[in-house]
């Protein structure tokens, strides 16, 4: 059989490279696609890579036939396709859903096709449209408590399924949280913070400079410690942007996009990055220690174990302080022009800086 051509772009795609496509994936067994529109999804958002909405139109009908489906594609810049490639953010995507999607414990998209050329740098994803009777979680907006409870529910049974596993090894092509793209976020969060604090200026505490040198100082250090055990698989970029919610018989169900980073560590840190940065001020001030109950308590009821609530808060509180390098690498290299993006990263300072107070984060390192 022929290999089927990677597509550089979403313009390279055909009806014919479609229906090839979804063949080899085994979506489609005698439908042809015969055309097709697109949306683009990934405005504003499409820093790394393009995504759209591909609505396909098929000669005849097929049951399981997509209505539409999702696409991604490196970024269309030069630069940050090779910034893609370099931390093999694409690559690391496509193993996920290749490898590991079926094995996580909680839902996401289905894969219709996947192919690669590392050495070209050339990157293809086929997978399920999520938003058809699913909402898209909005980072902006925060969420409800039920929505809150659900997503650390499904937290702890992703990072439950592989606590300890012996099988960690074998991910190859996951880094550790402490991997050297991480540790470069040092170099950024330094660089980042002079104009992140002249931007903010009016918002900052006066302690805050004092907390993000110390910060500064400590990224590696942190990042060595999140990679100690208990170790699991993390998704990386654990927020409400990343989430669709449905109901499915009359209970709430959830699942989460976007792989890109997922990497091996110490699990509280997902749960940290999403309280922190996704829920509004007074629903984690209100709820944010009952959340990291139901977390810890979930993961016991997965059978995990020799792991107190104790040694679950102290690493959330490092995990919280560690978001301010997010705050501050957004808020510093922020467009401004990106209306959304600016709001996304007005909403991290406030949610991060008040955490960090709040549970008094700064001294747990």
């Amino acid at each position: 059989m022929t290999r089927l051509r990677i597509p550089a772009g979403p313009e390279e795609v055909t009806a014919d490279w479609l229906t090839h496509a979804l063949h080899e994936g085994g979506v489609l067994q005698r439908a042809r696609v015969t055309g097709f529109e697109t949306e683009t999804i990934s405005e504003g958002v499409g820093l790394i890579g393009q995504v759209l909405r591909i609505r396909p139109r098929y000669d005849q009908p097929e049951e399981g036939a997509p209505a539409s489906l999702v696409a991604k594609f490196p970024a269309a810049v030069p630069e940050n396709r090779y910034i893609g490639h370099l931390f093999r953010f694409y690559e690391r995507e496509i193993r996920f859903y290749e490898t590991l999607a079926g094995r996580v414990g909680i839902a996401t998209p289905r894969r219709y096709y996947s192919a690669m050329d590392l050495e070209r740098g050339d990157y293809v994803l086929l997978l399920e449209d999520l938003a058809p009777g699913r909402r898209l979680g909005d980072q902006v907006g925060s969420c409800s408590l039920a929505e809150a409870e659900l997503a650390v529910r499904e937290a702890a049974r992703l990072h439950a399924t592989w606590w300890q596993n012996p099988r960690l090894d074998e991910l190859e092509w996951m880094p550790y949280v402490n991997d050297p793209v991480n540790k470069a976020a040092q170099e950024q969060f330094v660089q980042s913070w002079e104009p992140f604090r002249e931007r903010f200026a009016d918002r900052l505490p006066s302690w805050l400079p004092d907390a993000a040198r110390k910060l500064g100082e400590n990224i590696e250090a942190i990042l060595d410690s999140f990679t100690e055990p208990p170790r699991t698989v993390l998704h990386g970029d654990y927020r409400l942007d990343n989430m669709f919610f449905s109901e499915e018989g009359g209970r709430p169900t959830l699942a989460v996009i976007d792989w890109q980073i997922t990497c091996r560590g110490r699990a509280t840190f997902d749960v940290a990055y999403f309280t922190c940065t996704s829920l509004d001020v007074g629903l984690r001030r209100r709820h944010g220690l009952d959340l990291l109950r139901l977390y810890h308590r979930t993961l016991q009821e997965h059978g995990v174990r020799d792991y107190s609530f104790e040694q679950c808060l102290q690493e959330f509180r490092v995990g919280a302080f560690f978001c301010l390098v997010y705050a501050v690498i957004a808020g510093g290299s922020l467009d401004w022009a990106n209306e959304r993006g600016a709001a996304l990263a007005m909403a991290m300072v406030e949610r991060t800086v008040t955490a960090i107070a709040e549970l008094e984060a700064a001294d747990a390192i």
